[in-house]
């Protein structure tokens, strides 16, 4: 009977590694290349794992169930073991893998918007080659001028690690990675596809900006466990929200200032974006950017009073 026992505890074992298997290829291998073959490997262990499910259950139910053996019940368990065992260095290597493509795809996207800047500077440069050959120096003043002033804004990009090359989801998941990687507190990526061809260069360099600023209050005063940023396409919309779980703070327009909301309120107002800051003591904060497409931008600017902010149960400030 105590050999009995231990079969059937064999048996279960080799059931629930095959389901920690099934569980560990849907979740963590399946979201890297050539998702067909991870499903059906998937598919071939759920099937195993069924089986041994229903084997258990014949010998719960049945009242003279069959006999089982040492030998197969041995096998069964090393061979799940070992498909356990591969899948978990498996995912592993496939993570790194799937990681070092996005580096790469990074590296690309500060190449394309370093050639971008050096595009407009060679361009620049030729017009002012014209406008010396036609005897008019007044405008070559003016594009020196210019030219300053890009090439300052470049710098400052680059300091703030703002580079847009032609893929936005990239610039973003960079700036993530480049503010957090030395911090306590994760940031998770959502990200909405369809918004990708419906960014232009302007909009999605101050989106970027404000972005930074936002990561950068959460990851210095929030204290948080997790955060999230999430791009999305609504209606006429896209919706770029900033969030954690952190310890909130009462929202007032001085404590806000002190946080950045001054820059973040300019670059808003620049690309006729409306800026809402929703925060509550030990209730985490949510900085929310809706950029419309269509139609006019708004006209005017409304900041909630504290008096007036403290009635709500999420206390705001509102920049439109």
């Amino acid at each position: 009977m105590q050999f009995e026992s231990l079969l059937f505890g064999l048996l279960v074992a080799t059931c629930l590694v095959h389901w920690v298997t099934v569980y560990l290829l849907m979740h963590r291998v399946q979201a890297t290349e050539q998702p067909l073959v991870w499903k059906l490997l998937g598919l071939a262990i759920g099937l195993l794992a069924i089986q041994h499910s229903y084997m258990v259950v014949v010998h719960f139910t049945e009242v003279n169930p069959p006999a089982l053996s040492g030998v197969s019940g041995g096998l069964n368990l090393l061979v799940a073991g070992l498909l356990l065992g591969g899948i978990v260095r498996l995912g592993s290597f496939l993570y790194l893998l799937q990681r070092n493509k996005e580096l790469l795809a990074v590296i690309e996207e500060r190449n394309i918007s370093i050639r971008h800047f050096h595009e407009g500077m060679a361009r620049a440069l030729h017009q002012m080659h014209l406008a010396m050959e036609v005897g008019k120096p007044a405008n070559v003043s003016e594009q020196i001028a210019e030219m300053s002033q890009a090439h300052q804004a470049f710098l400052e990009a680059l300091k703030d690690g703002v580079l847009l090359g032609n893929n936005f989801e990239v610039a973003i998941k960079t700036l993530v990675d480049d503010l957090t990687q030395n911090s306590l507190l994760p940031f998770r990526v959502q990200f909405d596809p369809s918004c990708e061809d419906k960014i232009p260069r302007e909009q999605g360099t101050e989106l970027l900006h404000i972005l930074r600023e936002a990561i950068h209050n959460s990851v210095q005063y929030s204290q948080a466990k997790k955060g999230l940023v999430s791009v999305k396409m609504m209606a006429s919309d896209l919706v770029l929200e900033v969030s954690d779980n952190g310890v909130g703070f009462e929202v007032d327009l001085v404590q806000a200032q002190g946080r950045g909301l001054g820059h973040m309120v300019n670059r808003a107002q620049k690309i006729g974006a409306r800026l809402k800051i929703q925060s509550q003591p030990y209730k985490g904060t949510s900085v929310l950017l809706e950029v419309p497409f269509h139609g006019k931008p708004p006209e005017i600017s409304q900041i909630y009073s504290p008096s007036k902010a403290s009635l709500d149960a999420r206390q705001k400030v509102l920049v439109s």
